[in-house]
């Protein structure tokens, strides 16, 4: 590896944000500087490779941070074990991609500044936290994740619904946080030390304590929920496509969701040792049912984004669900691979997507229509990526989703695979339904009137991660010998008839919709069927829910409670001075006692 490699594939992105001041000075350095940067950590992550395969030893630095002797002894460093590597390099590499698009995509924005510089803070912060060695500063890198996310996702905060999105992720996501930091300091008051390695080398002491067994594994897990969108957790993800789409690339093809399977994935152990057959079931079904719910609330979205959105909740639903289904490498393997596919699949259809919604200022699919004369290049790179999210062979979503199916038929919990097939049918069928909404049949009267076109430095990313999703699909030896798994898998007969059947259901139900027109969509707006689209179109009115819940009511619980604060000064000093004599009360009846 290049020297210092683990340190500064995070350290220089993280350094560059904060000298785009400087460069801003100039507009061509402004738009070049974060892009050799984004290259430049690609570079240094690559470079760990090679020595992860040899299995060469990586003796990482470590500096005490924090110190307070018989309290507190924190020290942090850098880890390049295959998981690190593995993740850092999709973040710095997917990540380089979107920065080089950006440059097309954001031409003609105000505050590009400011893009640049959360958009190198957001690749820097993700990097750190999947290269750092403990637990704490990955949870402040995850904080500094969210951060960038609200800035992003609210970056045209001229706009009401970006600026609503932008604090809606901030605080669902917070949820998961609390809990999150409520496990990290439960782990070292039982453990002393942040450390990976020292919480790995404790759990046979851990073992025995019913609170921890009850406790740890239940706040981890609430924790990558919240990142990484799961049910119940989800609803800031969708709303999150207000954000400009190199934003939502970047977001669901290498940091923010993926946040949260990676922490799944490094306290595998955790979960492995501590109740396993609890833990890893909730992991199962957090992911199951998450993956299935989600990908039918994409078959009812108009919007074009949502669709995508909904679809990346639903394939983290399958990394989860893989995790849960067994202790060990190989099913970290299992969901590692998935991830791998579903970044570059998923970054593929977001930056194909950004393209239409570039050129035509709007992302209702209605809107659109006949584009595959006028964008060809964008049409068939969105038909390759439909293709790997959809599990067609030889493409890697084909591959990876049958590791998955393979895994979940060995481990002979045989109602895993039933929510699997019915997830691959609706996935196929909202897939196609995006495809043929946009660009095949005929124009709309909008999209009669706009030109669609497709920049150089916009259409170079996706024939990139084009090529990647065939390439990366034969990967899998290789990259199991990189994760440490002896790999031992062919296509079964059976799971490949199932997915055979999936596809078949979902691909023959929307050529008579949309093809045939036997139903016609026309039919699904009407009567029961009606009632059903309204309730996947409203997501199971999860928000809805959450509204009347934690917004209005309590909104209405604030408004109550600030009538006891009126800005009074002999008011508030009488407060002041009924408190202090309520405790002075409480001392002597306890001192009495």
């Amino acid at each position: 590896m290049l020297p210092y490699s683990p340190i500064i594939v995070w350290l220089m992105p993280l350094v560059a944000a904060f000298l785009m001041p400087l460069a801003a000075l100039n507009r061509k350095v402004r738009d070049v500087f974060p892009v050799v940067v984004g290259f430049a950590s690609a570079v240094f992550a690559v470079s760990m490779i090679p020595d992860v395969l040899r299995g060469a030893p990586y003796a990482h630095p470590e500096i005490s941070w924090i110190r307070i002797p018989g309290i507190i002894e924190a020290r942090v460093g850098a880890l390049a074990d295959p998981l690190s590597v593995f993740m850092v390099t999709v973040v710095s590499c997917i990540g380089a991609l979107i920065l080089l698009y950006s440059m097309g995509y954001m031409a003609n924005e105000k505050g590009k500044t400011r893009y640049w510089f959360f958009m190198l803070l957001f690749i820097g912060s993700m990097s750190g936290l999947v290269i750092t060695d403990n637990f704490l500063t990955l949870y402040i890198f995850w904080e500094m994740v969210g951060l960038c996310s609200y800035a992003l996702i609210g970056f045209w905060y001229d706009r009401p619904e970006a600026r609503k999105a932008g604090m809606k992720a901030f605080l669902v996501t917070r949820v998961g946080d609390v809990f999150l930091l409520a496990g990290i300091i439960f782990i070292y008051l039982n453990v002393g030390s942040f450390s990976y390695s020292a919480v790995e080398s404790s759990l046979s002491i851990l073992k025995p304590l019913p609170a921890i067994l009850a406790t740890v594994p239940l706040l981890l897990l609430i924790g990558a929920i919240g990142k990484s969108a799961q049910l119940p957790l989800h609803v800031w993800l969708p709303d999150a496509m207000e954000g400009p789409t190199p934003v939502s690339a970047l977001i669901h093809a290498a940091t923010m969701v993926n946040a949260g399977v990676y922490l799944m994935a490094r306290t595998h152990l955790i979960y492995s040792a501590l109740s396993p057959g609890v833990w890893l079931n909730a992991l199962i079904w957090v992911g199951a049912i998450t993956a299935l719910l989600t990908a039918t609330m994409a078959l009812a979205s108009v919007d074009i984004k949502r669709v995508l959105a909904y679809s990346t909740i639903s394939q983290i639903g399958l990394m989860m669900l893989a995790l849960g289904l067994g202790a060990g490498s190989g099913f970290v393997f299992v969901s590692q691979f998935h991830l791998m596919s579903h970044a570059i699949f998923k970054a593929l259809l977001f930056l194909c997507v950004g393209v239409l919604v570039h050129s035509m200022g709007t992302r209702d699919m209605r809107q659109m229509g006949g584009l595959r004369k006028v964008a060809p290049i964008t049409f068939i790179a969105c038909v390759i990526g439909m293709l790997a999210l959809s599990g067609i062979p030889p493409l890697n979503g084909f591959w990876s989703k049958e590791f998955i199916f393979d895994a979940a038929m060995k481990t002979g919990n045989y109602l895993v695979p039933i929510f699997f097939v019915l997830t691959l049918a609706v996935t196929m069928a909202y897939s196609w339904r995006l495809v043929i909404l946009t660009f095949l049949g005929e124009k709309s009267d909008y999209a009669k009137n706009v030109h669609v076109h497709e920049p150089k430095v916009m259409i170079i990313p996706l024939i990139i991660l084009s090529a990647f999703t065939f390439v990366t699909g034969f990967w899998g030896p290789n990259f199991a010998k990189f994760m440490g798994v002896p790999l031992e898998f062919h296509v079964e007969p059976l799971t490949l008839m199932l997915s055979t059947v999936a596809f078949l259901a979902g691909g023959v139900s929307l050529y008579f919709v949309y093809v045939r027109r036997s139903p016609s969509p026309e039919y699904f707006g009407r009567g029961f069927a009606g009632s059903v689209q309204k309730l996947l179109a409203n997501g199971y009115y999860f928000d809805r829910v959450y509204n009347a819940i934690f917004v209005n009511g309590l909104t209405a619980g604030i408004q109550k409670f600030r009538k006891t604060h009126p800005g009074i000064l002999n008011y508030n000093i009488l407060l002041i001075i009924g408190g202090l004599s309520a405790l002075v009360i409480m001392f002597l009846l306890v001192g009495g006692l």
